[in-house]
């Protein structure tokens, strides 16, 4: 059943009754992982996980990387890939498919929970080296290498705040409250601050008209409602940036825009 925009957009999350100590402990897994800084990375997905990385053609499998990242909810392994067909391969064999996912070049991370029988249910970031949301360097006025490594900088805590919600909040969704959330941490992370004009270049946001990214969080909205979310979106990003600028720690800013909703946000 296709929502409503009114419904869509008074999606959030509820703190826990009692908060937990955080940072939250490191899940078991990830001490498996931590045996990765001795091989390659191609070696670890086969002698260790005993995953079957053969079947794949890589592209640039000397540049596969795996490093660790701190999160709130623990630390988390991330692999870091330079090429789209090297992404779209370790996506696939940690989801036990010899097909690659028909994903377009513009999706280059992943939060995900393997579904392969050997490491199934072990959360694992996903990242491939390329310009955030597709946007070229021009427009944001820094050199490509810059741009290159702020696109890194901020889909890695985009990354790790999704991991955040799913482990603090018990959740995370396809969903333009959680992009904001996730792509607020990324920005700051990467410039020092939040833009508002820079979230409506990364979602494709044009008022109440989009031709990027944020069509594909709108996907169980009918599409005669789409008009409206844009435009919320639009409007709540300017009243955000004040307010996700001023000082406060990141649970603060976490909590803060987990769990109020953007139709609340806009009713003020």
């Amino acid at each position: 059943m296709e929502l409503t925009a009114e419904e869509y957009l008074k999606h959030r999350y509820e703190l826990p009754e009692k908060m937990p100590d955080l940072p939250l402990a490191t899940e078991n897994f990830v001490s498996i992982w931590e045996k990765s800084a001795d091989v390659t990375a191609l070696e670890f997905f086969g002698k260790i996980l005993k995953l079957e990385p053969e079947k794949f053609n890589w592209q640039a499998a000397d540049e596969i990387t795996i490093n660790f990242a701190e999160t709130l909810g623990g630390k988390l392994p991330v692999i870091n890939t330079s090429a789209h067909k090297d992404f779209l391969n370790v996506e696939a064999m940690l989801n036990a498919r010899n097909k690659l996912a028909e994903l377009p070049p513009t999706v280059n991370a992943f939060t995900m929970s393997a579904k392969n029988e050997k490491i199934c249910g072990q959360k694992i970031i996903l990242l491939n080296r390329a310009p955030y949301s597709n946007i070229p360097t021009e427009k944001l006025n820094i050199s490509e290498k810059e741009w290159l490594d702020k696109s890194y900088t901020i889909r890695l805590y985009h990354e790790c705040a999704h991991y955040e919600t799913l482990r603090i909040f018990g959740s995370m969704r396809n969903h333009a409250l959680d992009e904001i959330l996730a792509d607020s941490m990324g920005q700051i992370a990467a410039f020092g601050k939040f833009s508002a004009e820079k979230q409506k270049l990364f979602f494709g946001l044009h008022g109440d008209k989009c031709d990027g990214r944020l069509t594909f969080y709108c996907r169980k909205v009918a599409p005669s409602e789409h008009a409206k979310i844009f435009a919320a979106v639009d409007k709540v990003l300017d009243l955000l940036e004040p307010q996700i600028n001023t000082s406060q720690s990141h649970f603060e800013l976490l909590k803060f825009l987990a769990c109020k909703s953007i139709w609340e946000i806009l009713q003020k």
